[in-house]
């Protein structure tokens, strides 16, 4: 299979788990919350909250280390192995013995456990970072994606099936181990390479380095991206916090469902093209527009439909969330691009310089949150939106100077896909002001919904006919012969 091939695959495929695994946790916690009391939930919920600072040492980089490696011989991801089984284990332990200081924080005894039995993913999952690594230098997406899912749905059997016999909370905790183990085990099923009994130090202080570059960016990205939920949660209160994390939620949909599958699949591929420059800009700019396809219609459709969506979906009591959407779906779409900046970092070598950036750009979005508290929620969102505008510019720039990249080069790329999310939104905004009352919120979703699909494919075929071509032919649809004709006039 060649790299194209490979690439094209390994976006559907992990598209496929992605998403799948997104509405098998959608269906799954509904069931849950049929079987379970609120409380349960709540627990789980503080141990997260830990855990997922935690999560962030569980390999130290290295595993996206590996993965950029050009030459490998098999003592590195031995060393890597035994480096991760044992930090693992040691983070495992230091968390089972931090329990109770845990559960003093919180004022909640019954945490304790809790915490306890969840460290023990971290020993799990230590066990399969370099498999998962050696199977993305292969190339084999299609199969990560199938262990992803195979895992996320047995874990959910488990999970549930504990619930149906009364087990409560542990039950939640039963399914995120099953999770972790049965990924451990379908990775070491598929892939063939096994550890050797050997540990070589000078091999594993050759990219620490960068592995501990790249951890110290994700520790700081961790805190970045929760610092606005602590500042609402400490100075606003809960109705003000839950209000925002929804319109958060949605704003990061983008990059959580969409960005972050181009990104784990391109990867390795930029990483062989890092000393062909003329590629990698090429292979960059053709993902960058790829994603700008999808996520600018949708994000600024929602835009344009806000108001409709908020009523209908969550209801009047989420009124608020209409405001936060205005500002933070616009700046979804951005940051699903942006996002894929950080591809370049990696296969560049350069985490030492997303660090740097990171924290000096982060800080800057910290005091724009701050000075915004005194207004509420809209003024925390607007703090965000106007300081992450005022950085585009170099967010973009840094990275792309290590590639020799010009911003002028993406704009023009992203020209037509914008113009023609601009023309969906003059067809699909005025309706929400325009259409009758009898219609209902539902209704008038419904139809700029329609209005806004069928604008968008219009003026495509008009003014971006080549970038849907190559779409459809990536998802595995077939190419109409209209567009095919037109494409081919071009």
């Amino acid at each position: 299979m060649t790299s194209k091939e490979s690439v094209v695959s390994g976006v559907r495929w992990t598209s496929v788990s992605t998403m799948g695994r997104r509405v098998l946790a959608l269906l799954a916690n509904i069931v849950f919350a049929r079987l379970l009391d609120p409380a349960d939930f709540g627990l789980v919920a503080m141990a997260g909250v830990v855990l997922g600072f935690i999560d962030i040492f569980k390999d130290l980089g290295t595993g996206t280390a590996l993965v950029r490696q050009k030459e490998l011989d098999d003592s590195l991801p031995s060393s890597v192995f035994w480096l991760n089984l044992g930090f693992g284990t040691l983070i495992t332990l230091l968390v089972m013995a931090l329990s109770p200081v845990i559960a003093t924080f919180y004022k909640e005894p019954r945490v304790q456990p809790v915490v306890m039995a969840m460290a023990l993913s971290f020993v799990l999952s230590s066990l399969a970072i370099v498999h998962t690594s050696m199977l993305a230098r292969q190339m084999r997406f299609v199969q990560l994606a199938k262990v992803e899912l195979a895992a996320a749905v047995l874990s959910y059997v488990v999970g549930i099936g504990a619930a149906l016999m009364g087990q409560g909370v542990w039950s939640l905790v039963w399914q995120v181990l099953a999770n972790s183990a049965l990924t451990t085990l379908f990775v070491w099923t598929i892939g063939s390479w096994r550890p050797r009994l050997l540990f070589v130090w000078a091999e594993v202080k050759g990219i620490m380095g960068y592995s501990l570059n790249l951890s110290g960016y994700n520790i700081f990205y961790y805190f970045a991206q929760n610092v606005d939920n602590l500042l609402i949660g400490r100075f606003l209160g809960t109705e003000a916090l839950g209000l925002y994390d929804m319109a958060y939620k949605l704003m990061v949909f983008p990059m959580q469902a969409i960005s972050a599958v181009f990104g784990r699949v391109m990867t390795p591929l930029y990483a062989q093209a890092q000393n062909d420059l003329p590629r990698f800009r090429q292979v960059f700019l053709r993902v960058a527009v790829a994603i700008a396809f999808v996520t600018f219609p949708l994000m600024f459709g929602l835009v344009a439909a806000r108001e409709a969506f908020v009523l209908t979906v969550f209801g009047p009591s989420w009124a608020p969330v209409i405001t936060l959407l205005a500002l933070f779906a616009p700046l979804a779409a951005i940051r699903s691009v942006l996002t894929t900046t950080g591809s370049i970092y990696v296969a560049m070598g350069r985490a030492d310089l997303q660090l740097r950036w990171g924290v000096l750009s982060n800080m800057i979005v910290f005091a724009g949150l701050a000075i915004g508290l005194r207004w509420g929620i809209v003024g925390v969102a607007s703090g965000f939106a106007v300081t992450t505008l005022l950085l585009l510019y170099h967010n973009f720039t840094i990275p792309f100077r290590l590639v020799g990249l010009r911003l002028a080069d993406l704009v023009r790329v992203l020209r037509p896909t914008a113009l023609c999310t601009a023309l969906m939104c003059l067809c699909t905004w005025p309706l929400g002001l325009l259409s009758p009352a009898w219609l209902g919120h539902a209704g008038v979703l419904a139809l700029q919904v329609g209005a806004g699909v069928v604008s968008y494919i219009l003026f495509t075929c008009l003014f971006n006919r080549a970038m849907l071509g190559e779409f459809l032919s990536g998802v595995g649809l077939p190419v109409p012969a209209a567009v095919g004709q037109l494409i081919k006039s071009r």
